[in-house]
């Protein structure tokens, strides 16, 4: 067990103004800045006796044994920024208790001088009045008084004062003033990114992750925001972009960033909110509790950005926010590890997911949404081909109904219900099914997606672009999504729309070189569908694609049908599953209709839960003419409810 002690404290946080805007401006200059202020911060408190307990983004947390040390070190730093080029920073200032723990601190002193530090101007210093009384004496540490101030969970109001200096008016820098908003910008928009892991143990990087997830599914619950899903926001995990640059990424006016420090038993949590626009930070909070505390901390973040926004919440918001989803740690913990990996979707994370939902069951057997989230890895196991899909969906369904007998409500369970119906067949039990859970939670950007597929099924093709575009919205930057969506336009002959958005999916996988060859491939087939060969053959050969290149060129489908003949051998060798629809589906990306056919007709007999995207065109499909298809099309119709 880690040691631990009490002291008595000055607490002061120190923080740049502006940052994100300078760095948008000029990015060697921002570097520059920070690390003046640094060497600075670490000159002074040497001086000063100040212990440097961490550095967060662009900012510091220090102690001193002494308020009048910790007010010293305040002007002297503030008088120092302020000569050319000049940093604002705000200061905040507070002396308590508090209780350190390997390397950490801990109480509410840290929260309450956190708070102070995010109400003074840039260029200013404001302290407690408990700091003020011990600096009374000293006439060349002059304070005046500004107000008294309320802070959340502090039942005692905080006198505020704050330390003149030389330099004590107001810098604001030019970033700051009011900016247009631009036009595809969501005023109430909120992207919640990435939260930063300042945890010893670079494993609880889950931690962090679930954090961010779970704060996002909480502001979901507020209707009167548009909240982007983790899986957009996952992209911009230690990215350079400023934040305005990502709020005009993710069309939102507004960003919700902080950090997360687990140590034990207790863990400390910041918070930020940023207009995205002018880069003014609107709020910011700390959290210092217990690890146990999480889901309060979790719905204090929403109802303080719902107050700073004057949000009035429903009965039925505030019912939703109070739910606390399990009081079993361990369990949460495994759910969390289990919901990031289901979003990768292939075969091996979905067992792993899998089993991590299972310990999180056996140790709370009431954790509804653990249940409903390992139905989803038998679903998606279902229907990608990876499983058996008779017992895949038997066992999906018996999670299901565990789940809505614990929580009927929940957005979640009625999701995995919907596609369940989805994958039997039961369209109008499905459709039904989606839109109930969109309206117990409108954020969930995977139910868009199912329900959008089912509309193309159907034939409503308008309908189904505008689903797709209500979950592009949630999710711009997920890549399931946005390839259906491609689809659907193209169906929709919206020719231009579809090739700036095929070219964005490239340009996303620009990290990744096998992914980008993946993305020039599908653009050359998309070209191809649309009759232009030229551009078709120069995106196969940017992705490197012998197999496509030879069919364009010559009509051989030879090096296509061999790469699926190779890989269906593996699977078989290995003796895994092998799904007839998806089988048929690689067959007809190859270009081997009558191979292609035959699986058809096998996945219809046995009922593949699939095979609705049958009754879809794919652009990717090669010799494959769906007047061929009026037969396959009309039986799969005999199976389907709707």
């Amino acid at each position: 067990m880690a040691e631990h002690s009490h002291q008595l404290a000055a607490i002061l946080f120190a923080d740049i103004v502006g940052y994100t805007a300078i760095m948008q401006e000029d990015e060697s200059a921002a570097v520059e800045k920070i690390n003046r202020f640094r060497e600075t911060v670490e000159i002074i408190s040497s001086e000063l006796n100040g212990k440097i307990i961490q550095y967060y983004g662009d900012g510091s947390l220090l102690l001193f044994n002494s308020s009048i040390d910790a007010v010293e070190f305040a002007k002297l730093l503030q008088e120092d920024l302020v000569e050319p080029p000049v940093i604002p920073v705000r200061i905040g200032i507070h002396m308590g208790d508090v209780l350190l723990q390997s390397g950490n601190i801990f109480g509410d002193v840290v929260n309450i001088a956190s708070r102070i530090q995010a109400m003074a101007p840039p260029g200013g210093i404001y302290i407690s009045e408990v700091v003020y009384r011990n600096i009374a004496n000293k006439k060349e540490l002059e304070a005046i008084f500004v107000k008294e101030e309320i802070l959340k969970n502090v039942k005692i109001p905080v006198r505020i004062y704050e330390v003149l200096t030389e330099n004590s008016k107001v810098l604001v820098p030019p970033d700051t003033l009011v900016e247009t908003v631009p036009i595809s910008v969501v005023v109430n928009g909120i992207a919640v990114l990435p939260f930063t892991n300042l945890s010893s143990d670079p494993e609880q990087e889950y931690f962090s992750d679930g954090l961010t997830e779970d704060i996002i599914s909480q502001l979901s619950k507020i209707k009167a925001y548009k909240v982007i899903s983790r899986t957009s926001v996952a992209q911009y995990k230690n990215s350079s972009k400023s934040i305005k640059e990502i709020g005009v990424d993710l069309g939102v006016g507004l960003i919700l960033e902080g950090s997360v420090q687990r140590s034990g038993e207790f863990v400390r949590i910041t918070a930020q909110l940023i207009n995205a626009v002018t880069d003014e930070h609107l709020w910011a909070d700390s959290y210092d509790r217990p690890v146990n505390d999480i889901f309060l901390i979790q719905r204090e973040v929403a109802l303080a950005i719902a107050s700073v926004l004057n949000t009035t919440l429903s009965k039925k918001e505030t019912r939703q926010l109070d739910y606390i989803p399990t009081v079993n740690l361990q369990a949460y913990d495994f759910y969390l590890q289990g919901k990031l990996l289901v979003e990768k979707r292939n075969k091996s994370d979905l067992l792993i997911a899998r089993e991590l939902f299972q310990q999180a069951v056996s140790k709370d057997k009431l954790f509804a949404n653990a249940y409903s989230g390992l139905a989803d890895t038998f679903l998606l196991s279902s229907f990608r081909g990876y499983e058996d899909p008779v017992k895949m969906l038997w066992l999906a369904k018996k999670n299901i109904d565990i789940a809505l007998g614990l929580d009927p409500l929940s957005g979640e369970t009625q999701a995995s219900l919907g596609y369940w119906y989805y994958q039997n067949f039961d369209w109008h039990a499905a459709e039904l099914t989606y839109k109930r859970a969109i309206g117990l939670n409108a954020n969930q950007s995977n139910v868009y997606l199912w329900l959008a597929l089912l509309l193309e099924s159907k034939g409503e093709q308008e309908e189904a672009i505008k689903i797709y575009d209500q979950g592009s919205e949630l999710n711009p930057m997920w890549d399931y999504l946005l390839e259906n969506k491609v689809r659907a336009l193209a169906n929709n002959n919206n020719n231009k729309e579809v090739i700036k958005l095929q070219e964005k999916l490239i340009d996303k996988a620009a990290h990744d070189h096998d992914l980008q060859r993946k993305k020039y491939s599908a653009h050359s087939r998309l070209y191809w569908s649309f009759n232009e060969k030229k551009e078709a053959i120069a995106m196969a050969e940017k992705a490197g694609n012998p197999g496509l290149i030879k069919f364009y060129k010559e009509g051989d489908n030879s090096i296509l049908h061999l790469e699926a003949d190779i890989y269906y051998s593996e699977l078989k060798r290995r003796k895994e599953y092998v799904s007839q629809l998806w089988m048929g589906m690689d067959y007809a990306y190859a270009g081997a209709r009558e191979k292609a056919l035959e699986y058809f007709v096998n996945a219809i007999a046995l009922k593949d839960p699939a095979i609705n995207l049958l009754l879809i065109r794919d652009y990717q499909f090669l010799n494959i003419k769906y007047l061929n298809m009026a037969l396959i099309t009309r039986k799969i119709k005999l199976l389907i409810n709707f």
